[in-house]
């Protein structure tokens, strides 16, 4: 298969979102998928039957990779309809490599890495699950101290 119906494929699924005038200056527009390093593995046999399914709706890989987004899109959904389990697995595996990626993650605010030991900023509790708390710190200790 070749590399420009695996990125098409692969940014039809996950476009990114472009900054518009609403954007928020400090936070940056999350990246197409194939900009994110998210990659589609020809030889991986869980997804060559769907990748070879939407090549065929397509009239071929290349017809899809010149499509415009819009009969990109119709094409995915036409395939979503006629072979859901595939391309569900498909569409899950994608999502998984982009909210992993560095970029992704750094556009969304977070921090690149792993999330301890450093941990991440949680907001001060509000009134009503402070008051859910005093329940368990009404209770006490529940384990020993080793000696």
């Amino acid at each position: 298969m070749r590399n420009a119906f695996l990125e098409a494929v692969v940014d039809t699924v996950l476009p990114g979102e472009r900054g518009g005038p609403d954007a928020t200056p400090d936070v940056l527009p999350l990246p197409p998928g194939s900009h994110a390093g998210v990659v589609l593995d020809p030889n991986y046999a869980a997804q060559q039957g769907v990748l070879r399914f939407i090549a065929e709706r397509a009239g071929g890989e290349e017809a899809f990779a010149r499509a415009s987004f819009s009969k990109r899109t119709e094409l995915l959904e036409q395939v979503e309809r006629e072979s859901f389990a595939p391309f569900r697995a498909l569409v899950s595996a994608l999502v998984q490599d982009y909210y992993e990626a560095p970029s992704v993650l750094v556009a969304m605010g977070w921090r690149e890495g792993a999330a301890q030991p450093l941990g991440h900023d949680v907001p001060q509790a509000d009134a009503g699950t402070l008051r859910c708390l005093d329940k368990v710190r009404r209770r006490g200790r529940l384990w020993r101290p080793v000696s």
